[in-house]
This record gives structure tokens, C-alpha cells and sequence, in this order.
């Protein structure tokens, strides 16, 4: 099933979406040396984490049915990155 998705842009650790939602994609920056961002579901249960080199700009594109979140995303940590986080909206 296809629906709607939403980017929304964050530079430090804290909640991306409040209820139960799909990562779909990530575009991650460098913001100078080798950073990581590390994503939460509402449980606090890691379910992605990923380096970002130094330097670098890259995206995921997940596939069709992406990553279940239940109880919404947060960023638990995010060092030396900018992450534009794609999900369902």
C-alpha cells in the first residue's frame, strides 16, 4: 500500500514524530568529521543506526514497506550530522 510521506529535518537528538509511523528514506549530511545517527521507536528499542563519513552526503531508500516504528521516531543520538528524515505522514 502507497501513502503520503514527509521529510522533516533535524540537527539534534530529539523526537522526529509522535505516533506509530514507516521510515521510508534518510538523507544524512556531514556537518565536517565522521558523525552517526542513531533512530528510536517509541520503546526506546534502536531499529536503525548508521555512520555518516566525513564530508559526505548520501541518502537510504528503504524498501516498499520501509521501517515499522511503534509509538512514533526519535533521534537518540545524532553527532557531526544533519538527518532528513522521510516517513509516513
Amino acid at each position: 500500500m502507497k501513502s503520503d510521506v514527509k521529510a522533516i529535518r533535524k540537527t539534534d537528538a530529539t523526537s522526529v514524530f509522535g505516533g506509530r509511523t514507516r521510515l521510508r528514506g534518510i538523507i544524512l549530511a556531514s556537518t565536517g568529521s565522521a558523525g552517526s545517527v542513531t533512530l528510536q521507536d517509541g520503546n526506546s528499542v534502536t531499529q536503525f543506526q548508521v555512520d555518516v563519513p566525513a564530508g559526505d552526503v548520501f541518502s537510504y531508500n528503504l524498501a516498499e514497506d520501509g521501517i515499522l516504528f511503534e509509538g512514533g521516531i526519535t533521534i537518540s543520538a545524532i553527532s557531526n550530522a544533519t538527518a532528513t528524515i522521510i516517513l509516513d505522514k
